[in-house]
């Protein structure tokens, strides 16, 4: 197989996982009241372990002294830590599918940066001082909305992993001696 193949793929891993990781930072910067979210946290490790991977990946298609084993693993480790990362998100963000119910994005504590307190006396990390309603369900669609695309990127990272464990299994197989990733 040619080299331009398995290194346009990594290519394509790499902007993927850097995407995951810099929607996570993004999160995680907008934070205003106590801890960043399990969830949230965990992407930036996926993404940046991602990243990782990538380059592993890519350095031992032109560094025999990789065995050839290694990229396949770390794609079959990066794989596990993606589809982890996905099902969090996918519980995390259950009940704010259209990112267009501002209750429910508002109790959400993966999207409203922070809450104090509960019920009426709750105070939330989404809401300035000068804001009105509107500023605040922007705001909160906005962070839905990377929120989501982190979750849908960190499936697909998962099946371009699996696809690129299958790949090199295979061409391991056909007794070429190299991971092909």
């Amino acid at each position: 197989m040619h080299i331009a193949i398995p290194l346009g793929v990594r290519g394509l891993q790499f902007f993927i996982s850097l995407t995951i990781l810099a929607l996570a930072a993004a999160l995680i910067n907008e934070q205003v009241i106590g801890e960043v979210p399990v969830t949230t946290r965990y992407t930036t490790f996926t993404g940046g372990f991602g990243m990782i991977v990538c380059g592993i990946g890519a350095a031992a298609l032109f560094v025999h002294a990789i065995p050839p084993l290694v990229p396949v693993v770390l794609d079959g480790l990066m794989a596990i830590f993606f589809l982890a990362g996905g099902i969090s998100w996918a519980i995390g963000l259950r009940g704010t599918e259209s990112c267009s119910d501002g209750g429910d994005m508002l109790l959400n504590d993966l999207l409203n940066r922070g809450r104090i307190g509960s019920g009426d006396d709750a105070r939330y990390g989404v809401i300035g001082r000068d804001d009105d309603e509107n500023a605040v369900f922007r705001k909160l669609q906005s962070t839905c909305q990377r929120a989501r695309a982190d979750e849908v990127l960190e499936f697909v990272a998962f099946a371009m992993a699996i696809g690129l464990v299958g790949l090199s299994y295979l061409m391991m197989r056909r007794g070429s001696g190299r991971a092909i990733v």
